[in-house]
């Protein structure tokens, strides 16, 4: 009887066991089809590398029109989506916290943002995304440099600002522009080149790898790299009850692998940069880098003043501590 016992358990153990390896999970996510940038470069490269990792159990299906990018990260929280690979600017409004990224000055480029990830900035983020969002956030990257452009003649001084209609993608970035004199005008995203080519904006805000993709060279001479919005993340986030739902098996090797992917991402950063503003000169486009003369009048006190306490005003309104974070930023930075 005892042995009849035993095999039985230990058909109905192996039976479980069986069923839970052979359990498939799809996750659907959100994206936006920044094409040409870091970003797609990254997302793309996800959902055969988790499904290698696990074997086929875990699917990630990616849909760049199913929720338009800035609704994604509520669609995370109701259910809608699975996934996102949510980009900072969509969270102005409801998480200003998340947009530390665009403050002028604060983080002065991506190896520093990448440094600070676990010593402090990675759990500051995770923390608003599941107490925002309901959501968990499962790995982080940055678009590449910023870069300005126009059409008939280069932003060579800080004084050529004034008076244009310029297309920026934050906030923050927007307060900047307004201290100096500019016009922020709202675009959509897949507006963007021909809000340029009809003079309804003057100047476009986006990465190089963006530009490129979405080729303005073909349509824009001039573009001119200023360090502003040095920092603009991404991270991909997991509604927390799919990832419950997800076999405790599968998590850390689901982990272990989008870190090796952030870890990549972040490594290629420099390169993609180099890549992107070469191909945008062999497509015509002239760069200009503004001197530190002109940096030093885009990030005096009474600009950089104005856009930090606009953004402490939004985090104020959002019941986050914005004042908090960046003096632990300030902390940490004095320490490397």
């Amino acid at each position: 009887m005892r042995l009849l016992s035993l095999v039985l358990g230990l058909a109905i153990a192996a039976g479980t066991s069986f069923a839970a390896a052979a359990q498939q999970v799809t996750w659907t996510a959100g994206f936006v089809n920044a094409v040409g940038s870091s970003y797609v470069e990254t997302v793309k490269t996800v959902p055969a590398r988790i499904e290698a990792a696990t074997k086929g159990r875990l699917k990630i299906e990616l849909y760049d029109t199913l929720v338009a990018g800035p609704e994604q990260p509520a669609a995370v929280r109701d259910g809608r989506l699975d996934l996102s690979f949510a980009v900072s600017p969509w969270l102005s409004a409801e998480a200003p916290y998340m947009n530390f990224g665009h403050l002028p000055g604060l983080l002065t480029d991506v190896a520093m943002y990448q440094k600070m990830l676990d010593p402090l900035l990675r759990e500051e983020m995770a923390r608003i995304w599941k107490a925002k969002y309901k959501a968990i956030q499962l790995m982080t990257g940055v678009f590449e440099e910023q870069c300005i452009i126009t059409r008939s003649a280069p932003i060579r001084t800080v004084s050529d600002f004034a008076g244009k209609k310029v297309r920026v993608h934050n906030t923050e970035a927007a307060a900047l522009m307004s201290k100096l004199g500019a016009a922020p005008t709202p675009v959509p995203f897949p507006e963007i080149v021909p809000a340029l080519q009809r003079g309804i904006v003057d100047i476009v805000m986006t990465s190089v790898g963006t530009a490129h993709g979405f080729g303005f060279q073909t349509v824009a001479k001039h573009l001119s790299l200023w360090k502003i919005g040095t920092v603009v993340p991404w991270s991909l986030v997991v509604n927390e009850a799919a990832w419950a739902k997800l076999p405790d098996d599968l998590k850390p090797i689901v982990q272990a692998e989008l870190r090796k992917i952030e870890d990549e991402h972040f490594a290629r950063h420099a390169a993609f940069n180099r890549e992107a503003i070469a191909k945008l000169v062999a497509g015509g486009m002239i760069v200009y880098e503004a001197p530190p003369e002109e940096l030093a009048k885009v990030f005096a006190k009474e600009n950089v003043a104005a856009v930090f306490d606009s953004w402490y005003a939004l985090n104020d309104r959002a019941g986050t501590d914005g004042r908090g974070l960046v003096k632990k930023i300030e902390a940490l930075k004095s320490k490397m």
